[in-house]
């Protein structure tokens, strides 16, 4: 009877087996074709279920700044946005066929978000809809949408399930870590197509090899190595603290740190040395190191490195030097000037937007754009060689996290955006507060590190549709890691309780009143 078993259970895998390798082979007799491609894909997706079932949450916190593409698929959406649909579905269908695997309570940041989802659908609903140019729609601008509604998905994705606390520091080292691989856009100056294939999944950096000429100079801007520098930078600081990085018996620790801050400055973007140090300034806050023993070290570490600085800024590279350009430092005159023209050009556009913000305040301008009207812009004109100052404004792309939300989703957008950053606060604020003492360092940066994403959004640079996803993230780490929201614990005081004894004499005796017992006359 088991060798019949075995047998029948063998031909039922074979007459599996069998033609779907013939079927493989027939689609990798063409591998280069999308079609192929696309269900060489979809079929390895669907053997891949139930690995999709144990390790969905997992993978979506490690792609989140991976900056991986399915280049198979239109559009070439990021990996951590297909992820977080692919985890927000398996979630629902977990929780209807077992009700006790339930989402993390935290309904103090849920009402804003949906809010703020209603706002996006009724805007995009009578503003144009949300078109696809890459799947053949005449309407352009839903990819932000698609971006905006991405970001709350992964929200709910992550506060599905909890961190496990043996994975919660791999976790979040993936997290940061992933913007390691932005260097791999960077590859095409230094070996030109030699690997070309994997640009396929890794793209090339939007800006690559920036080189703007200004009185016959050339500044270089390597954007893949500023976001990695940037990625360890942070995540040093979150799994370390200020406190232990600064130990003088771990000072390979602090010199990697301190290659992590020079190698984010080659990028020549300002705002990334402004975010550094405003970072350090908070979790140097919230470590308490005002009154720590470590505070002289600090401060002589900081005095060095800016005697250095000052001292030999003119001779560092040229995308240094404009990192540095709003420093009091000497650079180079073209650096300075390429930086001058820069803040101009987003100065004016600023003043030609500002006065259409009254007429958006009900009912924002939306994302729709026409493909004609796009193709007639005219492009090279602008700053950066790229579109021109007319074209800029038109797309929605104002270098402005205030316009950026206000223009899009007028007065509305605002409010449901101000409502849910300040219930984020509160979240992040109590669990590190009342979070476990083991994810001390985790959560204390989760929250600096939001507070610092809001001051760059509203003062330095900011666009609403890129960055409500990182907001989203941070929250959204910070349930799962806590399994919700944190709440004080309550010691119960052990009282003393005295009972009531009554006191008596020694030798109590009666005696009748008015007269007196035998032994005492005797």
């Amino acid at each position: 009877m088991s060798n019949a078993s075995s047998l029948i259970r063998t031909l039922i895998i074979y007459s599996i087996c069998v033609p779907l390798a013939i079927f493989i082979g027939y689609l990798m007799a063409n591998p280069m074709d999308y079609a192929s491609i696309f269900s060489l894909v979809l079929l390895g997706g669907v053997l891949m279920i139930p690995l999709f079932l144990r390790w969905h949450h997992f993978w979506l916190i490690a792609s989140f700044n991976l900056g991986a593409v399915l280049f198979f698929v239109p559009g070439r959406p990021y990996l951590w946005l297909s992820l977080a649909w692919v985890s927000l579905l398996i979630s629902i269908v977990q929780y209807i066929l077992n009700p006790r695997l339930k989402f993390l309570h935290a309904p103090a940041v849920t009402k804003p978000l949906l809010f703020l989802v209603l706002v996006v659908l009724v805007t995009a609903k009578l503003t144009g809809g949300i078109g696809l140019n890459s799947l053949g729609s005449e309407t352009m601008g839903g990819k932000k949408y698609v971006f905006l509604l991405s970001g709350v998905v992964a929200y709910f994705a992550l506060i599905s399930q909890r961190i496990t606390p043996k994975r919660a520091y791999l976790c979040f080292a993936l997290f940061f870590l992933g913007s390691l691989s932005t260097m791999i856009g960077e590859l095409p100056t230094l070996t030109g197509q030699s690997f070309s294939f994997i640009y396929w999944v890794f793209p090339v950096s939007n800006t690559g090899y920036r080189a703007y000429f200004d009185n016959g100079g050339a500044i270089g801007r390597l954007e893949g190595l500023c976001t990695a520098g940037a990625a360890g930078f942070n995540w040093m600081l979150c799994r370390y603290g200020i406190s232990e990085l600064f130990n003088l018996r771990r000072i390979g620790r602090l010199l990697l740190f301190v290659c992590f801050a020079v190698l984010s400055l080659m990028g020549g973007f300002r705002s990334a040395l402004i975010g550094f140090g405003v970072t350090f300034a908070v979790l140097f806050y919230l470590e308490g190191m005002m009154r720590s023993r470590l505070l002289p070290m600090v401060l002589l570490v900081m005095v060095l490195g800016g005697s250095f600085v000052i001292g030999f800024s003119d001779q560092m590279p040229y995308s240094i030097q404009r990192t540095l350009s709003f420093l009091p430092v000497k650079v180079d005159p073209a650096v300075r000037e390429s930086a001058a023209a820069s803040t101009e050009w987003r100065v004016k556009m600023w003043r030609d937007v500002l006065p259409e913000v009254p007429k958006y305040l009900l009912l924002g301008k939306g994302y729709a754009l026409n493909a004609k009207d796009m193709a007639t812009m005219h492009i090279g004109s602008g700053f950066e060689g790229g579109m021109g100052l007319e074209g800029t404004e038109w797309a929605g792309d104002y270098h402005s996290g205030p316009l950026s939300l206000i223009i899009p989703f007028g007065i509305f957008g605002v409010l449901a955006f101000l409502w849910f950053l300040f219930a984020s606060l509160g979240v992040l604020y109590k669990n590190y507060k009342f979070g476990h003492p083991a994810y001390r360092n985790l959560n204390r940066y989760l929250m600096a590190y939001f507070l610092v994403k809001i001051f760059l959004f509203f003062i330095v640079f900011g666009a609403f549709n890129s960055d409500l996803v990182t907001f989203t993230a941070l929250v959204g780490l910070s349930i799962s890691l806590n399994g919700g929201v944190a709440k004080p614990v309550l010691v119960s005081v052990p009282q003393m309780r005295l009972r009531s004894i009554e006191m008596r004499p020694a030798f109590a005796r009666p005696v009748a009143v008015g007269a007196h017992s035998s032994s005492t006359l005797g």
